[in-house]
């Protein structure tokens, strides 16, 4: 009888699982994915095909439909893209008009690179909702945000000015103490803001320091609030969370690449203190030497106080700035308010 019952198996094996297809080109991606991956996926041919305007794939794929995107059409159908901003590893950004009202926008576009399934989109975007009620004078707004297929937008506050890094370049390649400095109190105060509120950036540096124009000047934004750890930690980055780390390597403090998942505000301090030194230097805290890993460096390389770079740098400010890069997080300033409080004593 058992053997009876073994030949019955064998002839009827288990139903093989559909294929896996690219939600462009409807090809099998299943040895692109690996084995038992399921969910919505862009090949790579089609997002390198793509890398000139990812908004026409993100209309493409919303066009296709999907479970989130017929309700998202209308929202990405009511603005009028009007040209790219910048790109990344992951998509772009892009100047668009509301065509109702005609406010301008920025459209950030990110690609995951793994299949996403509904699981890993609707943590990704519950985190997501969480950041949009993140509402301070002096952090970019997140006004709206969507997903098709593998793709995803975030509606965001345009800042005309572009970021404090732009800024930099238009000025030599760094900024006089007089400049740096109400750009640096306004970003510390939107941190402080999020940090009161349980959040951390972790990707801190003059590129996520966005300008916007007042009657007084400049007013400074922090933006990517948590978009970046949100991406990564979801899996969409294609990276596993073992050997990488999240935010950028010139701007990183050593615990962020031991435990980045569990870091506190005093990491952000440190990249707050080393945005203000490259600010002020056009140079970072550590000597970075063409051909050695930067993680390496980060894990083993001492600091160079910032009046080794500029002994024009005021004795006070340059204390304020070495503080906040101290190797060990408890000596740091505990948090963005404490941080501009002292700032604001020596300038």
């Amino acid at each position: 009888m058992p053997c009876k019952e073994k030949l019955i198996a064998s002839a009827n094996p288990p139903p093989r699982p559909e294929p896996v297809r690219c939600r462009k080109c409807g090809k099998d991606v299943a040895a692109e994915i690996g084995n038992g991956r399921r969910g919505d996926y862009v090949c790579e041919a089609c997002r390198k095909k793509a890398e000139a305007d990812p908004a026409a794939l993100l209309h493409d794929l919303l066009q296709k439909g999907g479970k989130q995107a017929a309700a998202q059409v209308p929202k990405v159908a009511g603005y009028e893209i009007e040209k790219r901003l910048g790109a990344g590893g992951f998509g772009a950004v892009y100047l668009a008009r509301h065509k109702g009202n005609g406010a301008r926008v920025a459209i950030k576009v990110l690609f995951s690179k793994v299949a996403v399934s509904e699981d890993a989109r609707e943590k990704f975007l519950r985190e997501i909702n969480l950041m949009k009620e993140l509402r301070h004078h002096h952090i970019v707004a997140l006004l709206d945000h969507g997903s098709a297929a593998s793709a995803f937008y975030f509606v965001m506050e345009l800042c005309e000015g572009g970021s404090v890094g732009d800024l930099m370049a238009r000025n030599g390649g760094k900024l006089t103490l007089s400049q740096a400095s109400p750009i640096m109190m306004q970003a510390l105060d939107g941190l402080a803001h999020a940090h009161r509120n349980g959040f951390v950036h972790r990707d801190l540096k003059p590129q996520n320091i966005l300008l916007d124009r007042s009657a007084e000047g400049w007013t400074a934004k922090i933006a990517d609030f948590g978009l970046a750890k949100s991406f990564q930690q979801a899996g969409f980055s294609g990276m596993t969370m073992t050997g990488h780390y999240c935010g950028t390597p010139y701007f990183m403090p050593r615990e962020q690449v031991i435990h980045f998942k569990h870091v506190k505000p005093t990491s952000d301090i440190w990249s707050m203190g080393a945005t203000l030194y490259n600010m002020l230097t056009s140079q970072t805290p550590h000597d970075f030497p063409r051909g050695r890993d930067p993680i390496e460096i980060i894990l083993r390389g001492g600091i160079i106080p910032i009046r080794r770079r500029d002994r024009g740098i005021p004795k006070k400010v340059a204390e304020v700035i070495d503080r906040a890069l101290l190797n060990s997080p408890s000596d740091r300033y505990q948090d963005a308010a404490e941080m501009r409080e002292a700032l604001a004593k020596v300038l």
